[in-house]
């Protein structure tokens, strides 16, 4: 009798359709996906290590998002290199398909691919895009564009027009006014591209606050609506500056996604100015990118606090860029040497040509802006080889209008591309690129759904799992 009552309890428990089954998992109302542009562990490591020195701390403070529980890396290469451009992984990133260099929102044989904007519309989320490049910049333009030429930026602002897109920011609206005579580049001015995003009855601001509290509209929000021009970086911000930043820009989109979105939000933030500031090799730059980019990240949690089974933060990058390495000198990093730099390369580039256009032509001139600047020969010990380097650049090249060093986004003079060089080697900071490497990329995730972005193995899977933590598929 007893055999019998216990094969009875064991069969009705196998045969129980509520017991020893997991729960089904919580979809995630509100999902922030942040996106470091040429990011990966040594710039996120460096940027601790010099704020450690700078603040006197003692020891690294870890940035916010490398404290989440859910930590791992992938895989990014595209179909065309091992080596990816910022388009071919945007588009990895978005759709979860990969692509060849240059293409956005298309595969490799240009057929248009769903991202997760489109999952996440289907199923009534908002839609917020953040970025501190251009808003038809390869990463954002990579979530609602479809052409094979990332610099068809005219093209890609009538894609953007067409989307779904509800709340979008950055810097400027990257025109076409130049380029190669070719039919399919349309000559267009970024007042003009302004105008027909205004025409699409779009909301099209300067002003953060109206952007912030603009209700029942979409909404585009950029800091010059003139001409293609970025915002500064951080470490060259100086007095009225601090108005449209990264951290502002997420702030309007929180603000405005929170009041519009009933059914939550799908908000991607780029940190594009931290691609800019590794191109150039400029790791003081970088390091201070790296670290506005954790203050955005800071916002999500923040925001996390007042909804915290609601919401998923995830915290990658596209792909590395200039294959930085930290300590290549005696087993040594020097950051304190890094500490009297005040102007990014750019910067210095601009106020030297400021200075050449006034008459200026002395070197004593160069050589203070220099220690001003970069703390050379007042903190940093400049030999006397490093010295002729720097001299031949200004009576060569600099005096002679010579040719500049191309950092893809930005041009430098050479003298000061070898001083910031010079700068950097004191500090034991070396870069084996101006342009990307193959490297690793790291994924950071918190929230809801947290642990399943430790499967990821490659970028393709990250946005592929978050379409079906909310519930679609990719």
């Amino acid at each position: 009798m007893a055999l019998a009552v216990a094969s009875f309890c064991v069969s009705a428990l196998l045969q129980s359709p509520n017991r020893g089954e997991s729960p089904a998992p919580k979809k995630p109302k509100y999902v922030f996906y942040f996106i470091g542009d040429g990011m990966s562990f040594n710039h996120i490591l460096g940027t601790e290590q010099f704020f450690a020195v700078k603040e006197n701390k003692g020891e690294i403070e870890r940035l916010n998002f490398t404290k989440f529980d859910t930590r791992n890396f992938v895989t990014n290469y595209s179909t065309s290199n091992p080596v990816t451009d910022s388009a071919a992984a945007g588009t990895a990133l978005a759709t979860g398909v990969k692509t060849a260099n240059a293409c956005i929102g298309v595969d490799d044989q240009d057929r248009e691919l769903r991202s997760i904007l489109d999952v996440a519309s289907e199923l009534g989320y908002k839609i917020g895009l953040v970025t501190n490049v251009g808003i038809n910049h390869a990463t954002p333009s990579c979530f609602y564009g479809h052409t094979s030429d990332r610099f068809g930026f005219p093209k890609l602002v009538n894609d953007y027009i067409s989307s779904d897109v509800a709340f979008i920011a950055g810097s400027t609206i990257m025109d076409m006014k130049s380029g190669p005579e070719d039919p399919k580049y349309e000559k267009v001015t970024t007042a003009q591209l302004a105008e027909r995003i205004r025409n699409a009855g779009i909301e099209l601001t300067l002003d953060i606050d109206k952007a912030a509290k603009t209700r029942g509209k979409r909404v585009a929000l950029v800091a010059n609506d003139k001409e293609n021009k970025h915002v500064p970086y951080v470490l060259d911000r100086r007095e009225g500056d601090d108005y449209h930043t990264l951290l502002n820009h997420s702030k309007a989109a929180i603000d405005y996604l929170s009041r519009e979105a009933e059914d939550g939000f799908f908000l991607m933030i780029e940190g594009g100015k931290l691609d800019y500031a590794a191109h150039e090799q400029d790791a003081v730059a970088t390091f201070y990118e790296v670290r506005e980019f954790a203050q955005a990240v800071q916002l999500a949690l923040d925001f996390a606090e007042q909804h915290p089974d609601e919401t998923l933060i995830v915290v990658t990058a596209d792909h590395e860029t200039g294959g930085m390495s930290l300590g290549w000198d005696h087993y040594e990093i020097r950051m304190n040497l890094l500490l009297k730099q005040r102007s990014s390369a750019v910067q210095l580039t601009k106020t030297m040509q400021k200075m050449r256009a006034e008459g200026k032509r002395d070197w004593a001139d160069y050589k203070k802006l220099l220690s001003d600047e970069f703390g050379l020969w007042s903190v940093v010990p400049v030999t006397a080889e490093e010295e002729k380097l720097l001299k031949d650049d200004f009576y060569n090249i600099f005096l002679k209008y010579g040719p500049m060093v191309d950092g893809l986004y930005n041009k430098s003079e050479y003298i000061v591309y070898h001083a910031i060089g010079i700068l950097n080697r004191h500090a034991s900071i070396e870069w084996t690129s101006m342009y990307h490497t193959g490297m690793y990329t790291p994924i950071f995730a918190n929230g809801v759904g947290e642990e399943k972005f430790l499967e990821c193995r490659d970028q393709t899977e990250i946005p592929k799992t978050l379409a079906r933590l909310m519930g679609g598929q990719l």
